[in-house]
């Protein structure tokens, strides 16, 4: 029987696309060497998917997301409007 691989990632670090590949790469925080420096965020994998395949995955993200508001655990903050004069044309 074989073991599932767990992989773990403090957050994305980039999105790419080539083809029809879609490839997330994944960033771990690492400690501070010296005191008074703050975790620097380091790749630390990549994850490569068909984009067939990371769509569907896309939707059960944002149900799960619906989900943890709806529930309260977290608040959705929409980005605070721009101005004309700052807009870009």
């Amino acid at each position: 029987m074989s073991q599932i691989k767990h992989i773990f990632a403090d957050r994305l670090t980039n999105i790419t696309v080539t083809g029809n590949l879609i490839r997330l790469a994944m960033g771990t925080l690492q400690p501070p060497t010296e005191q008074g420096q703050k975790p620097q965020l380091m790749l630390s994998q990549t994850l490569v998917m068909p984009i067939e395949g990371f769509l569907p995955s896309f939707g059960m993200m944002q149900a799960e997301l619906k989900q943890l508001v709806d529930a309260g655990v977290l608040t959705l903050q929409l980005p605070a409007q721009q101005d004309e004069a700052s807009t870009v044309q």
